[in-house]
């Protein structure tokens, strides 16, 4: 499991494969729209977010970011209509709040923003989550499925602190190792989504390209093979040439001497049969 490892080359390269991951994810789902909306979610978003201070979401952002979720996951129709019933007025008011109790307390920051209508645990998370990834994970149900030591999974408050504390553990022991691409709790159980849908999709783990992985050994042969073709090449050219020539002056002596329609014989010199040999250079 790779929650339960340390190596953070192999968190960074599981992460690395996540816009695979998605890909065969959306083709599941068969809808081509979550790859724009997946864009949104995790970069458009954030970046909107940061320049607002304080921050907030409107109730055209939490409508969309509804149905990033819903489409990414279990399609619930009933909660985006409830989350587009929200007064936008009450969507900036309240998010502005609950993101300012982020830092302090992640429960009261979750218990706030769960106030709009259709908002539970998972999709409170995913607000906070786009404002604030190094404190915030996304209560996802692959993740939270990723993570051991949680029981059944239950969409409530408390069970979502118990999965939420488990991963920014997580997320500062992955720092404290040096990791550079997996080192906020956002990028872990981002890492750990990926990890169950390449097991879930049978994606092939790759953190290298194609090597040659023939032995010192192997290339000496292969060149000491080539240098006797090139040499047996050479003799049988050097020996096809000394025939020819011999050939030659044969036939020149017997024109010398007369040859009478009976003692005529067929002279027929040594066929010379040169064969080229390609060589392999290994790639």
């Amino acid at each position: 499991m790779l929650f339960n490892s340390t190596d953070i080359t192999l968190w960074e390269n599981v992460l690395a494969h996540y816009p695979k991951a998605l890909q065969h994810h959306v083709a599941n789902k068969k809808d081509d729209s979550l790859l724009n909306l997946d864009q949104w979610y995790q970069t458009t978003l954030p970046e909107i977010l940061t320049t607002r201070q304080p921050k907030y979401i409107d109730s055209k952002e939490l409508c969309q970011l509804m149905s990033w979720k819903l489409k990414a996951s279990k399609f619930r129709p009933s909660l985006a209509k409830l989350a587009a019933s929200n007064a936008d007025t009450d969507v900036k008011n309240i998010s502005q709040e609950a993101f300012k109790l982020v830092p302090s307390n992640l429960k009261a920051a979750i218990t706030k923003i769960a106030e709009l209508k259709g908002v539970g645990p998972a999709t409170a998370s995913a607000i906070l989550c786009a404002g604030a990834p190094d404190s915030v994970p996304f209560m996802a149900d692959e993740t939270m499925d990723s993570v051991p030591g949680l029981g059944t999974i239950a969409y409530t408050i408390p069970y979502y602190l118990k999965f939420a504390a488990k991963v920014i553990e997580k997320a500062n022991e992955l720092k404290t190792k040096g990791s550079k691409t997996v080192n906020s709790p956002h990028l872990v159980e981002k890492a750990l989504w990926t990890d169950y849908m390449m097991k879930k999709y049978g994606i092939e783990e790759k953190t290298t390209g194609p090597k040659d992985t023939s032995s010192t050994a192997d290339k000496v042969d292969v060149n000491v093979s080539v240098e006797s073709e090139t040499k047996a090449n050479s003799k049988e050219t050097g020996s096809a040439k000394r025939k020819a020539s011999e050939s030659t002056k044969r036939g020149s002596s017997h024109e010398k001497q007369p040859i009478t329609e009976k003692k005529a014989k067929t002279i027929t010199g040594p066929t010379s049969s040169i064969s080229t040999r390609s060589t392999r250079s290994r790639a």
